[in-house]
């Protein structure tokens, strides 16, 4: 399938920036995306005018996945730039390592020569605090690179990075053929030392963008075909049945780690063009490589679910549109066989917040919750939010080092609350503007959650419009900052916060 013409223009665009980096602690970090490309930047360095609402979503999504799931510890997930941080006050159950200086160009400094000490010491911390971790493979030395004087990728500038690293290795041909002796090598090492530490190995990062994978532009990928395949050989062996490419070579054998798991590159898509998710992993499925097509190699499917406006575009970014980016997806990995295998969506958040002039704290904790409770009812299963921590809120950070949690953390903590542990009764149902979904608990416990997507939440005002209670025994509600209230009467004012009627206390 041929790419959408726009992308590359809105990727690179909306993408692309100058290093802006961030001090935290000791370690010298890049703020979305290595070299800045990513949702943390701050765009020309100047933020936007506040932003104004679009007109409300008021479809329903037609996937529902999640209904009748339990919600899960390890739903909720996070970035986290720096090991010697304070540890997130919030409950997650995954850490996803991107820009942690732990890439393979930042370890693999050489060949056959390895730097493991800031990847060890976010092992260790994870570890320490029972949450698992995903490890995002990209970023080709320049010394393994097949362009290695490759200016125009993201990781360009030092000390993040270098020329080549967003290019293919050089023993890796265009048809996806060649030894690609170096990438075995860097897995086989990663898998050997942090076998039983790392769960899961995700082949790329937003691999649709030209700045992070130099060929994004192809209407096949057979490189990163053979990469997946060739890192699953490395780590869990072939799926049964199947058999590991004929020209691959495995000195330090297979099945190095066989309870890890391989996702998917990931790709990224945001407005207006919420459907280059689906269409640029319809490629990806679409491109074989040896007898097997994209995907069939991997355990779980990856994306980037971000929802985010065009840089000064005057819109906020609404969360109910990652209902379209899932609803578009569930449909691809159906037309290409993939169903059943669980979703990733491994980076998402509010994107680049400064360019959307989406600066506004509480607005952002509006965004989140909303973003969270869609995502569950889709059937995501895992969130990896982008990130904890960073200089301002515009990156998506929950933290400062100035200010500590933000409001945003403080709901991303409470909606973790209504969400684990609970089984979905009912998906999310827009009436007009207004969504509602339903949870149950044990001991005759319900509860429901809406909001009013109409509805703005600034920190100089939140209005609300009534809400009828609908039956069912709703005698209290909770709201995203975990206050409790008694409900009394047939109707409750409700706005862009989403509150929670329940029959009794959470449990």
């Amino acid at each position: 399938m041929a790419r959408k013409p726009p992308l590359t223009l809105f990727a690179q665009f909306r993408f692309l920036s100058l290093l802006v980096p961030v001090v935290a602690s000791a370690a010298l970090l890049s703020c979305g995306g290595g070299g800045n490309t990513g949702r943390g930047g701050r765009g020309g360095g100047h933020p936007s005018a506040p932003c104004s609402l679009a007109s409300p979503v008021t479809a329903p999504a037609t996937t529902s996945k999640g209904v009748g799931q339990v919600g899960e510890t390890t739903f909720m997930d996070l970035h986290l730039g720096s090991s010697d941080l304070p540890w997130p006050t919030v409950p997650f159950g995954g850490l996803r390592l991107w820009d942690t200086s732990t890439g393979w160009a930042q370890i693999n400094t050489s060949e056959g020569v390895y730097d493991w000490s800031t990847l060890d010491a976010f092992a260790s911390a994870a570890q320490g605090h029972g949450v698992d971790l995903l490890y995002n493979l990209a970023r080709t030395p320049t010394w393994a690179s097949s362009k290695p004087n490759d200016n125009s990728c993201s990781y360009n500038t030092s000390p993040q990075g270098g020329p080549g690293q967003c290019d293919p290795p050089n023993d890796l041909n265009a048809d996806g053929s060649g030894t690609d002796a170096h990438w075995i090598q860097w897995v086989s090492a990663l898998a050997t030392r942090y076998k039983g530490r790392i769960k899961y190995y995700e082949i790329w990062n937003e691999w649709n963008v030209a700045g992070f994978w130099a060929p994004a532009g192809n209407a096949q990928q057979p490189q990163l075909v053979r990469m997946e395949q060739d890192a699953r050989c490395v780590v869990e062996g072939p799926p049964a049945g199947l058999s590991c490419n004929s020209q691959s070579t495995f000195p330090s054998g297979t099945a190095i780690d066989p309870n890890a798991r391989i996702v998917t590159p990931s790709p990224v898509g945001a407005h207006p063009f919420l459907n280059e998710v689906s269409q640029d992993l319809t490629t990806y499925f679409q491109t074989q490589v040896g007898n097997y097509k994209g995907g069939t190699f991997a355990d779980i499917i990856g994306f980037h679910g971000y929802v985010g406006t065009l840089p000064n575009s005057g819109l906020c970014p609404a969360p109910e549109d990652v209902n379209a980016v899932i609803d578009n997806l569930n449909s691809t990995v159906n037309s290409f066989g993939q169903s059943g295998k669980p979703w990733f969506n491994t980076e998402g958040g509010w994107s680049k917040a400064a360019d959307e002039g989406f600066l506004d704290l509480d607005r952002q904790a509006a965004f989140l919750v909303r973003y969270s409770l869609l995502q569950r009812s889709l059937g995501v299963d895992r969130m990896y939010w982008y990130r904890w921590d960073a200089a301002s809120t515009s990156g998506g950070s929950l933290w400062t080092p100035s200010g500590g949690p933000t409001p945003a953390a403080v709901a991303y903590g409470e909606v973790s609350k209504w969400i684990v542990g609970a089984p979905l009764s009912s998906a999310w149902t827009p009436n007009g503007t207004i969504w509602s979904c339903g949870f149950t608990r044990g001991n005759g416990y319900k509860a429901l959650a809406v909001w009013d997507a109409a509805q703005d939440c600034t920190s100089t005002t939140c209005p609300t419009t009534p809400f009828n209670i609908p039956a069912g025994g709703y005698t209290m509600s909770r709201d995203v900052t975990g206050k409790e209230s008694s409900v009394s009467g047939a109707t409750i004012p409700i706005g862009a916060k989403p509150i929670l009627l329940e029959t009794g206390p959470l449990p």
